[in-house]
């Protein structure tokens, strides 16, 4: 196995600097979400996103909090050196996509299906 390959239960695809990069990628996005959460329940004349209408403060939380959860699975993955493996058939989960949407725990074919 190469020396830059981080090993893997099912053999590695992605480099440690792709690792550190996506890392970082999901770090950044974890903080953006709890700041937004944050800002979400300050009352609405001080935080911006902040809203009386209870449907759309409903909607935003939750939306916030689910992505929340998907980037802290990612992370997990990452730890556990499941991260890039999708987690329906095992393959790999192509690096665009990770780049693109670095919480992703699926490949392309099995999100399509």
């Amino acid at each position: 196995m190469p020396r830059s390959t981080l090993p893997c239960p099912l053999g590695g695809h992605l480099s440690r600097r792709q690792l550190d990069e996506l890392r970082a990628m999901l770090e950044e996005q974890r903080e953006f979400r709890l700041e937004q959460l944050a800002e979400l329940h300050q009352p609405a004349a001080v935080g911006r996103l902040g809203s009386t209408d209870p449907e759309i403060f409903r909607s935003l939380t939750s939306g916030a909090r689910e992505a929340l959860r998907e980037i802290q699975a990612a992370l997990w993955r990452m730890d556990e050196g499941r991260y890039g493996w999708c987690v329906a058939c095992g393959g790999a989960v192509e690096i665009e996509r990770l780049e693109i949407l670095p919480q992703t725990a699926r490949c392309m074919a099995c999100q399509r299906r």
